[in-house]
């Protein structure tokens, strides 16, 4: 039986499955509906979504890097 938390475990996997670059909508289907791409968009409003994003047209893309650091730091222990 592995030692292996959790949370590693589901970080590994999000970022081995999501691309370089990615939409609100597509952060969303990745993590299983954990978390809405409204939500993301209102977390960006306000300033505490991902510090690095694009505007590509009407859609709003996240670097994957940037979306995990700034995902780990919203996971409760």
């Amino acid at each position: 039986m592995s030692n292996t938390r959790p949370e590693t475990i589901f970080f590994e996997q999000l970022e081995k499955n999501l691309p370089p670059v990615f939409s609100r909508e597509e952060a969303a289907r990745q993590m299983g509906g954990l978390i809405r791409a409204k939500t993301l968009s209102n977390l960006d409003a306000m300033g505490e979504g991902p510090s690095v994003k694009i505007r590509i047209r009407k859609k709003v893309c996240y670097e994957r890097r940037s979306f995990l650091q700034w995902l780990k730091q919203h996971v409760r222990q």
